[in-house]
């Protein structure tokens, strides 16, 4: 599941097959599921991403948000300072 892809906040319920996944979820699988749920964390997350910047490298998305976004962290969510060379 791509937690950046805009879509649906979760599977649909009546489909038989679509929390299938559940049953491989870890502490960190489960707390990630709760939190894309709330409605407040959705508001920032928008937020945060509009004007953010998009990379691949070496198989890894890396989104670079502006310097004055919105604070994540206050959800849990940790970051790094990315040297551009």
């Amino acid at each position: 599941m791509d937690e950046t892809r805009p879509g649906p906040a979760w599977p649909d319920r009546q489909d038989d097959g679509a929390y299938g996944y559940v049953e491989q979820l870890t502490s960190r699988g489960w707390a990630w599921e709760f939190l894309r749920r709330n409605p407040d964390f959705q508001k920032d997350l928008a937020n945060a991403l509009r004007g953010a910047e998009r990379t691949n490298a070496r198989c890894v998305n890396i989104i670079s948000l502006p310097s004055n976004t919105v604070d994540l962290s206050r959800w849990g969510l940790l970051f790094c300072k990315l040297e551009r060379n």
